[in-house]
């Protein structure tokens, strides 16, 4: 495979995922719960959200492995310059 194929793959993959967590969340509680009569854990709308936070990173893990292009694009984080004398200074001369 290529890798334009590969990165639509794991593209599809992400989608897919996205899918059935949104539909396990429409259905989900916000508490987490337990079924009695099974005596399994019922998730909550966290739980999935979780899940799904780590498969989408594992997937894009993945992903940039193979094709060295990310499937999730974070903004850049820009460095805060703190207001200094100087800076008071040039305002009050307008």
């Amino acid at each position: 495979m290529s890798t334009n194929e590969l990165y639509e793959y794991y593209k599809d993959l992400l989608v897919t995922s996205q899918k059935e967590v949104a539909s396990k969340i429409m259905t989900s509680t916000n508490k987490r719960g337990w079924n009695k009569t099974f005596g399994i854990p019922v998730p909550s709308i966290r739980d999935h959200q979780m899940n799904h936070n780590a498969r989408c990173r594992a997937i894009n893990d993945m992903c940039v492995e193979a094709t060295g292009r990310s499937l999730i694009h974070e903004e850049e984080v820009k460095p805060i310059r703190l207001k200094t004398d100087m800076d008071t200074e040039d305002i009050s001369n307008y």
